[in-house]
């Protein structure tokens, strides 16, 4: 049996799509769409958010693409990004103390980031755009390729044997040492974003190894960045919210005329005069009802 459709049509239904059924539940559809209100619109962006987007969008841009390096703490607190190559990555937000300026970017924790912004306090930028020092190379490099050599040549430098702290040590330093400037810097870049999720090879060990010199050149740029005397800079304060434009509430109803003062003695005749017109009103309905009474009784008996 054909289950039972909640659109009223009355042809039969064998189990394929009925063009009248979904004709009514379009058509339901769109009278419900009809009754819906419509969302308030939004308000249009200031100059300045304009700019503070296309500012962070600038800076988003670059991080996506792996062309610049964070550094290894935040720039207010300087509390490290990671204690060690193995540790998670705590992130750290860019923030743009002048917008005019979107290569200018202080990187600062959520902590700090929060603090900045709400205070506009005073900040010393020890990192420079881009965070490399030479231009990253536009093609990765040829990994497998790079560690053969490096090991054929520690091979030759060294007696083979089992793995040790200095043969460690050894392959790294051939291994970038092979690479060029711009392709180091890639390497590098990849390195301190992705942090203990980087893995460049398929060798496990080789990826700690990597991990542990992009770990190391991260935190020794950082140190010689702070060590020289930083950008002292104050932020500019946001634009204070906007609210939306709404009709202005109706101003409030004039206050009522104070009564008259007054006099106990005039409200007094006042009420003495309304009883008296009272009580002569009482007497004159009573003689209008004695005399229709006495020419009842005069007609009827």
């Amino acid at each position: 049996m054909p289950r039972r459709r909640t659109t009223g049509c009355k042809q039969d239904h064998d189990g394929a799509r009925c063009r009248d059924c979904n004709r009514i539940r379009v058509r339901r559809a769109r009278a419900r769409a009809a009754k819906r209100t419509e969302p308030p619109a939004r308000l249009e962006l200031t100059a300045a958010q304009r700019q503070a987007n296309a500012a962070a969008a600038y800076v988003r841009k670059y991080l996506k693409r792996g062309a610049i390096a964070p550094p290894d703490a935040c720039e207010r607190c300087h509390v490290e990004v990671q204690a060690s190559p193995s540790w998670p990555l705590r992130p750290l937000r860019f923030f743009h103390p002048d917008l005019a300026r979107p290569r200018l970017v202080a990187w600062l924790c959520v902590d700090c980031r929060r603090r900045v912004c709400a205070t506009g306090e005073s900040l010393t930028l020890s990192w420079t755009w881009p965070g490399i020092t030479a231009p990253r190379s536009r093609k990765p490099p040829d990994l497998p390729q790079h560690v053969a050599a490096a090991l054929a040549l520690l091979d030759a430098r060294l007696a083979a044997g089992p793995s040790s702290a200095l043969r460690d040590a050894a392959l790294v330093r051939l291994l970038v040492r092979s690479f060029a400037p711009g392709e180091r810097e890639r390497l590098y870049a990849a390195g301190c974003l992705a942090g203990p999720r980087w893995r460049p090879t398929a060798d496990p060990h080789l990826d700690a190894l990597l991990r542990a010199w992009a770990f190391t050149e991260r935190a020794e740029r950082g140190a010689a960045a702070r060590a020289e005397d930083g950008t002292v800079i104050t932020p500019l304060l946001p634009e204070p919210r906007r609210q939306r434009r709404c009709a202005p509430p109706p101003p409030p109803p004039a206050p009522a005329p104070a009564p008259p003062p007054s006099d106990p003695q005039a409200a007094w005749a006042a009420i003495h005069r309304a009883a008296e017109r009272l009580a002569a009103a009482e007497a004159a309905a009573l003689k209008t009802n004695a005399r229709v009474a006495q020419s009842v009784r005069d007609r009827f008996g």
